[in-house]
């Protein structure tokens, strides 16, 4: 059920109670939801994700930044250290800074961030357009990556098989009104023993993730397999997963999205603590972020403006 329907029913409820019904009283006009679309995209060629430090002073000074970021193509999210006494602006319920979890080796200058910019793109030049210098940004971190054949990732096996064939990312309503088209973004940086696990037979590999190397067929009598502890007991807690292997050294960019990142990333960490596959993984950066509403398509709208008019 999207947030239009559970509106619509409040709204007839109420007049129920009033003693009214639709045909005394006209339904407000919907509020069009507009998304990003950099979310649900294929994945391209090349990726990168930098996070920033914003460095605006003022309402109208930050208004003038996310007005550079959206027009840069990129992918627009913000952090949770945005929401401090600078600017008044009022957070996602469930925006936090990332936490540590089992196996990891966080680096301060590797994590978080007051807005994060994802570009997809063709080719290493056009990320590169795509990241270049914001006016009241200054750099915290940056990675990028690029698209294996057949879509794989550093570890031989095919990205985002398993990904859910309907995604449910976009937040409800009982988020701030502002956050209505927006979604939590998980971006984890981490390196991988590649010689280590090239050394396995492939057989052992298949057992450690729980599917097939060339496939991607899920081995379901691999009960305690990455695949099978990743999985939630509940289709709406799926997440979507998107990944890229550095350009520049054997790692992976894991990014995903969902509507709570509790019950989404955070319970498969949980879940997947003491996994076999930990041993080959060190994740040492990324953050939490909230991946903003699309724009209208007029020229006055840019991302994040209903997020500092709505303040």
């Amino acid at each position: 059920m999207d947030a239009h329907s559970l509106t619509r029913r409040a709204f007839l409820a109420g007049l129920a109670a009033a003693g009214l019904t639709a045909c005394d009283t006209p339904l407000p006009a919907a509020v069009p939801v507009h998304h990003q679309p950099g979310v649900l995209a294929p994945s391209p060629a090349a990726a990168g994700v930098a996070a920033y430090d914003v460095t605006a002073r003022t309402r109208a000074e930050l208004t003038s930044t996310l007005r550079a970021a959206s027009s840069r193509g990129a992918t627009v999210a913000v952090g949770a250290s945005l929401f401090d006494d600078r600017f008044g602006l009022r957070a996602p319920r469930r925006l936090t800074a990332m936490p540590k979890f089992a196996g990891d080796v966080l680096q301060d200058q590797w994590c978080h961030g007051d807005l994060l910019l994802q570009a997809l793109a063709d080719t290493p030049a056009q990320v590169d357009t795509q990241l270049s210098d914001v006016p009241g940004l200054a750099l915290r971190w940056r990675m990028n990556g690029h698209q294996l054949p057949e879509e794989r990732n550093a570890f031989g096996f095919k990205e985002g098989a398993g990904n859910p064939a309907t995604p449910q990312v976009w937040v409800a309503d009982d988020e701030p009104a502002w956050c209505l088209g927006g979604t939590y973004q998980v971006v984890r940086l981490i390196r991988l023993a590649t010689p280590t696990w090239d050394h396995k037979s492939t057989e052992d590999q298949e057992r450690v993730f729980g599917r097939r190397k060339e496939s991607g067929e899920e081995l379901p009598a691999m009960l305690d397999s990455h695949v099978r502890r990743a999985r939630p007991a509940e289709e709406k807690h799926k997440i979507l997963r998107r990944g890229y292997p550095f350009v520049t050294e054997p790692g992976q960019i894991f990014m995903c999205y969902q509507r709570d990142p509790e019950t989404g990333f955070a319970a498969a960490q949980r879940r997947l603590a003491g996994e076999e596959l930990e041993k080959y993984l060190l994740p040492f950066g990324g953050g939490y972020f909230f991946t903003l509403p699309g724009v209208d398509g007029t020229k006055d709208d840019y991302l994040g403006r209903a997020m500092v008019e709505s303040s």
